[in-house]
């Protein structure tokens, strides 16, 4: 390659990932969202250790999608099992 060849952004290099479409984004932000939702409903008590673990995720996601998206689903799980924790109590 020369300087000034044009990289297609969309051709994977050295055998990595494509990256992700705009689908995948508009999706990881509403699991973004829900998931800020969820930990509002939280007890106090539970609640800010909660989001403190969720701004990680965001930053996580922010600077690896994929990874930060896998690390969110798990995230995701845990809240929800807690919201449903807490309203049966």
């Amino acid at each position: 390659m020369a300087p000034g060849d044009r990289v297609d952004p969309g051709t994977p290099s050295g055998g990595a990932e494509a990256p992700p479409g705009a689908e995948f984004y508009l999706d990881l932000a509403k699991r973004l969202k829900e998931a800020h939702r969820l930990a509002e409903s939280l007890p106090e008590g539970v609640r800010i250790p909660v989001i403190r673990r969720l701004l990680t995720v965001t930053e996580a996601v922010k600077r690896d999608p994929v990874r930060g998206s896998e690390r969110l689903d798990r995230m995701l799980k845990e809240i929800s099992s807690q919201v449903d924790e807490s309203s049966t109590r």
